[in-house]
């Protein structure tokens, strides 16, 4: 039963109001009665009700006045005026605070049941809404708690199902915030998980929230930030990362000579992300990728320079430089020498010429 409290100097009427309550098949009980503002004020902080029938016109404090006190505390009740005046400025004022009726004394029994039957199903939606709020909450509790387990697992296909499963239950239940928030929300909540597994994600993972105001092109978005999430975690976890770096570098050995090799391009191959990519390669190879992509092609060229009478110029862009200086340059800061001058030495016939790295 949903708890009422009557405010009015007037007896008849709270004997009045308590006979047509009790009229209301057990829907309402009242918990309590007051003469004027003061004193309803006052039993209401210590027990609210869930409606307040109460006159405008009362002594210490006026039906508007305690109204609006009592909004800023219990936004949630519900509030029924009673005047004997017939005040339309009343009665926008008492709008404006958020009052549910305004009726006029005498009460005529057949408005004001129909009032609190109208106030009964308002708030038994609020309830049901609220019942089915908590439901979501503890649902989407274990669907989180599923979707980090799998994750952590580094199961891609339980994950994803996971993932759909979160989404199918969201649009189903019609909640009442965008999906973005939701799915923002979501990622934050596996981060924090992650954290305690001492796992960080990297930024990278984070500049691809990109949202949609389709739903179907948001679910795709997720499924690719989640594939990056569980790429990091087998990195963390060294699951199968040191035979993709052994991929990786096999990769780049046969195609140092294309200019436009990238460490995404790599990545890419060998189904990576371009930021768990790097790290684990320098962890694993104890160089960057851009070194160990310039030390094979400056040991290529040395191999062409020793062994063949191509043009330096062209062994440049054989081995993958774009423009000759840029490499003469590195290949002086790697061997202590330009590529001419090597050909000058092998021409004069010096034999004993070091080519070590410096």
């Amino acid at each position: 039963m949903y708890r009422i409290m009557i405010v009015d100097d007037e007896y008849m009427i709270h004997l009045s109001l308590n006979k047509l309550i009790q009229l209301m098949d057990d829907k309402f009980t009242i918990i309590s009665e007051a003469e004027d503002g003061m004193e309803a004020y006052q039993l209401l902080l210590n027990s609210p009700p869930d409606i307040v029938i109460t006159d405008i016109h009362m002594p210490e404090m006026d039906g508007l006045e305690f109204i609006q006190k009592t909004k800023r505390i219990y936004p949630y009740i519900k509030f029924i005026i009673i005047s004997g005046y017939n005040d339309f400025e009343y009665a926008q004022k008492a709008i404006r605070f958020g009052v549910s009726d305004f009726l006029l004394k005498p009460i005529e029994p057949d408005q004001f049941i129909k009032t609190m039957k109208k106030i009964y199903h308002e708030l038994k939606g609020t309830e049901q809404s609220i019942e089915k709020h908590n439901s979501w909450i503890l649902s989407l509790e274990s669907y989180q708690q599923e979707l980090v387990s799998h994750i952590w697992s580094v199961d891609k296909e339980k994950t994803l199902a996971c993932i759909d499963c979160i989404l199918t239950h969201f649009e189903k239940e019609n909640i009442n915030q965008p999906l973005s928030h939701f799915l923002e929300n979501l990622l934050l909540y596996v981060n924090q998980e992650l954290l305690k597994r001492n796992v960080t994600l990297s930024d990278e993972i984070f500049l691809h929230t990109e949202w949609s105001t389709a739903f179907d092109k948001n679910r795709l978005r997720i499924h690719s930030i989640i594939e990056l999430i569980i790429q990091e975690v087998r990195g963390f976890r060294n699951l199968g990362s040191r035979q993709n770096i052994l991929r990786a570098a096999q990769y780049m050995k046969e195609n140092f000579s294309e200019e436009n090799l990238s460490l995404q391009k790599v990545a890419t191959h060998i189904g990576v992300s371009e930021a768990y990519f790097s790290r684990t390669f320098k962890e694993e190879m104890n160089i960057s990728f851009i070194k160990y992509l310039i030390t094979l092609r400056l040991e290529k060229a040395k191999e062409l320079l020793l062994e063949t009478d191509i043009k330096t110029i062209d062994i440049a862009f054989n081995v993958g430089f774009s423009d000759y200086p840029h490499f003469s340059k590195t290949f002086k800061k790697y061997y202590g020498v330009t590529p001419s001058e090597l050909r000058k030495q092998l021409k004069a016939g010096n034999a004993k010429v070091v080519l070590d790295p410096q």
